[in-house]
Parts: C-alpha cells; sequence; structure tokens
C-alpha cells in the first residue's frame, strides 16, 4: 500500500512547458498562492493572539469588578457602623 496520500486536483504542470508567457504566468499565479497561503496563515496567528489577550482581558475585567464590590462592601458596613454610633 503506498504510504504517501495522492495529491488532489490537477497535476502542476513543469515550468519548461508551454509559452514563454504561460510558463510567467504559472510563475506569477504560483507566487500569488504561496503569498496567500502566508497571510492566511499569519492571519490566523494574529487571532489566536488576540483570543488569548481578550480572554486576559475579561479576567481582569472580572477581578476589578470583584474588587468593587468588596469595596463596596466594605465601604457600606463602614457606613453602617458610623451612622449606628452617630445614634447612640
Amino acid at each position: 500500500m503506498d504510504t504517501q496520500k495522492k495529491k488532489v486536483g490537477r497535476p502542476k504542470k513543469d515550468d519548461t512547458t508551454g509559452t514563454k508567457e504561460q510558463i510567467e504566468k504559472r510563475k506569477y499565479m504560483r507566487k500569488y498562492q504561496a503569498g496567500l497561503k502566508k497571510d492566511i496563515i499569519n492571519l490566523s496567528q494574529m487571532e489566536e493572539e488576540c483570543e488569548i489577550e481578550l480572554d486576559k482581558v475579561r479576567k481582569e475585567k472580572n477581578r476589578l469588578i470583584n474588587e468593587l464590590e468588596k469595596a463596596n462592601m466594605q465601604a457600606e458596613s463602614i457606613l453602617k457602623e458610623a451612622i449606628s454610633m452617630k445614634k447612640k
């Protein structure tokens, strides 16, 4: 059994077959496609980095909200104590 997968799609033509114009067009398209693949990979990596950064921001936001709630509860208890002392 063959260990390598058979490539999907039309087989590539050699750089030596066809007219000079066809060869130039083929080279241009191969270069263009390679650039697109590189850009797609780059964008995928940037997207992953952004998602990681977004998760960090969300965690920090939740932490700050929790700290604010604790501070508000502490301030509320201090105010209640101050009011109860004034009443006495």
